[in-house]
């Protein structure tokens, strides 16, 4: 066997002559390299402990903005609007769903310092499966504290406990508990057409389900059913009357609808409020339906609006929201939140300021909660 100049390495012709060189490179590397240190878990549990702080933290960061209501714009755009509605204005909130937004006054009184609205609408879910009506009376009180004399109307949702009683509950009353609270503290609950005066023109705010209804039938249908009921005396037992007093009460609120009407011309502003927003699809129907000659019909709502949707819930940036009911996951923008005109109709959709037990996500995320002030234009872009 050879051996090469220095006498160190063997020769052989079947191997590399260096190899042995490479070799004892790598052992004195070695020899200098630092111990390689054995990794546990350790490293784990501070990711662990690294992720749980910045979820809280944006929880935290969540929450906080979930206090705080933002205030936006909206220009109601009417072809041929008369010059007595210019620039009337309309402060829209809606599903508070007794949130804690509705008691703090400080909140209201700096929001809406120095704004100009002359009607305010609450579109249903203020109370909530909760039944707690405490945040929605302090809402209407620091309201009420910011302009004393712009009439509040107000509506039931979904979520709502029932407005009108018709089970066997020990009093005479007919209206829940949370409804005559909020009447109690001013607010105006709209069963009915009620009307405002501007200047010498009116403004009618109107439950959106009485222009799908045939009042003169409901009012026959109503009282057939009281006649059927004192025929068989069933207005003296105890679910009877509480039914009895129910129906009268439906019968008395079409009657005030029909009288309203007489009323109405067509140079007054109609504004129908609804709790859920109605789909395109509905509108054009109902549009293509509507009686183009009376004065109280589907074709002459100049503004609807709606809520029920709180601003899709939880939402990501670029994606909308994550998930409704009923629309599936991540169902777009479209007929979630904001102005949507719809052939002649004009729907806006709130915001909302807080979120209802409807969607299986809980709460609002990077969703913060949100009032509209919306002004009427004669002006059309």
């Amino acid at each position: 066997m050879k051996v090469d100049l220095y006498g160190l390495i063997p020769y052989d012709k079947n191997r590399n002559q260096w190899e042995g060189v490479r070799r004892m490179a790598r052992r004195s590397n070695d020899i200098f390299a630092p111990p390689r240190e054995k990794r546990g878990f350790g490293w784990v549990i501070l990711m662990v402990l690294a992720l749980a702080a910045l979820i809280a933290a944006g929880l935290f960061m969540n929450s906080a903005a979930n206090q705080r209501v933002s205030l936006s714009t909206e220009k109601v755009p009417v072809m041929g609007l008369d010059k007595a509605y210019e620039g009337f204005s309309i402060l829209h909130l809606s599903d508070l769903h007794a949130s804690d937004v509705g008691s703090d006054p400080a909140l209201w009184r700096d929001l809406l310092y120095g704004k100009s609205f002359h009607a305010i609408v609450l579109s249903g879910d203020m109370v909530g499966a909760t039944g707690n009506d405490e945040p929605l009376l302090s809402l209407i009180h620091a309201l009420r504290q910011v302009k004393a004399d712009v009439p509040i109307y107000f509506i039931s949702g979904d979520e709502d406990p029932a407005p009108v009683i018709s089970a066997a509950h020990g009093t005479p009353d007919v209206l829940a508990d949370w409804v005559r609270a909020a009447q109690e503290k001013g607010a105006i609950y709209l069963d009915a057409p009620v009307a405002q005066k501007v200047g010498k023109r009116t403004v009618w705010f109107v439950p959106q389900y009485l222009y799908d209804m045939d009042t003169q039938t409901m009012i026959d249908s109503l009282n057939g059913q009281i006649a059927d009921m004192e025929k068989n005396g069933q207005q003296y037992t105890a679910e009877g009357s509480a039914v009895y007093r129910a129906l009268q009460y439906r019968l008395d609120a079409m009657l005030r609808t029909q009288e309203a009407v007489k009323t109405m011309t067509d140079a007054d502003l109609q504004i129908a409020v609804n709790h859920s927003p109605l789909e395109a699809g509905y509108i054009r129907s109902s549009l293509e339906w509507a009686d183009k000659q009376q004065v109280f019909s589907f074709r002459q709502i100049d503004l609807l609006l709606c809520g029920d949707l709180c601003g899709g819930y939880w939402r990501l940036p670029g994606a909308g929201p994550v998930y409704i009911p009923e629309r599936g996951f991540f169902p777009g923008d479209d007929n979630v939140m904001g102005m949507h005109r719809i052939n002649s109709i004009n729907q806006y959709i709130s915001p909302g300021l807080g979120a209802g037990g409807a969607n299986w996500l809980p709460g609002r995320l990077l969703n913060p909660p949100g009032a509209t002030l919306l002004k009427f234009t004669g002006t059309i872009q």
